[in-house]
């Protein structure tokens, strides 16, 4: 039995090795970035929108909210969203969408509904698929022409990801004996209760936790079943990350057992996930805010508050 689950891992971290990053589907990939570009124009939140953009067009939250204001999106005037086309190369992606809109009167009553087709293009980069442009009037045609140069402020800690080829041929030989999976098994029963400590630690900028920490929602959440939100962790450094932990802020809508993850100690080259177990309690989109990284690295703390983790609930 053990050595069939080792064999599993195997293959899910070669998986992820190839890929680049832990969401080896750029189909799922692309999807989430658009929701969550939508996700952010409906709840009213531009400047999270904004993180799910790299284009030049609009460079700042208000030009956001303005385009989107001008082409009819008013706050959580957003009903469904539909993807009815979407195109993917290696490097670029261009996906339709087609929005059921709700219209207010001035009162800021409902007074009807419309359909409004959004078209975007994406390019994947370090910090994952990103949006370039957001077009209203027709589909995106893609071009090698279109590509930009996206530029992530580097911290100490990204240059050490470029020995994660060398990294993680260790972690081959290292998860092989699957002590760490007997580990990280054995420490989830002493988690509870336990609070994370902040204190001392050093800010990070979230485009670094970004390259390391990623949130993947189960698909198609709904409105009283459990649901999870797998919380992955990989260490492109060459010390290990030690008491790891995740936490956030959820809010009343989203029943959860417990908002806190403990890692522990992350050996270099290693990939780990923990899992939020959470039950809806409304339908439409539901945000896990200040999403919270704390570990230590070389004797220092840090810590670095990510963007909200948007789940759409049927």
């Amino acid at each position: 039995m053990r050595s069939t689950s080792i064999a599993v891992i195997f293959i899910i971290f070669l998986s992820l090795y190839s890929s680049g990053c832990v969401d080896s589907d750029p189909v799922e990939a692309v999807n989430t970035t658009v929701n969550g570009l939508l996700g952010a124009i409906n709840a009213g939140d531009y400047e999270g929108a904004l993180t799910f953009y790299s284009g030049v067009d609009l460079p700042v939250a208000g030009s956001i909210e303005f385009l989107f204001e001008k082409n009819g999106f008013a706050d959580n005037s957003i009903k469904t969203i539909e993807i009815t086309d979407q195109q993917i190369t290696e490097n670029m992606a261009s996906v339709d969408v087609m929005c059921t809109v709700i219209e207010y009167s001035i009162m800021g009553k409902a007074v009807g509904e419309s359909q409004k087709p959004v078209y975007f293009r994406l390019q994947d980069s370090d910090i994952g698929w990103t949006v370039t442009k957001i077009s209203f009037v027709s589909p995106i045609v893609l071009s090698e022409d279109d590509l930009i140069d996206i530029e992530i402020e580097k911290t100490p800690i990204d240059s050490l990801a470029e020995n994660a080829p060398i990294i993680f041929l260790v972690a081959i030989l290292m998860f092989a004996s699957g002590i760490y999976l007997d580990k990280k098994e054995k420490g989830k029963a002493g988690n509870a209760g336990k609070t994370i400590d902040i204190t001392g630690a050093v800010p990070m900028q979230k485009e670094s936790i970004t390259q390391y920490l990623k949130f993947v929602p189960s698909q198609q959440p709904a409105v009283g079943k459990k649901a999870t939100i797998d919380v992955w962790v990989k260490n492109f450094a060459q010390q290990p990350y030690e008491n790891f932990a995740v936490t956030g802020t959820f809010p009343n809508t989203l029943e959860v057992k417990n908002t806190n993850l403990f890692f522990g100690t992350i050996a270099p080259g290693e990939t780990v996930k923990q899992t939020w177990v959470v039950k809806p309690k409304v339908q439409g989109w539901i945000s896990i805010n200040e999403p919270t990284a704390v570990f230590v690295y070389g004797g220092a703390k840090y810590m670095g508050v990510l963007d909200p983790v948007w789940i759409q609930v049927q």
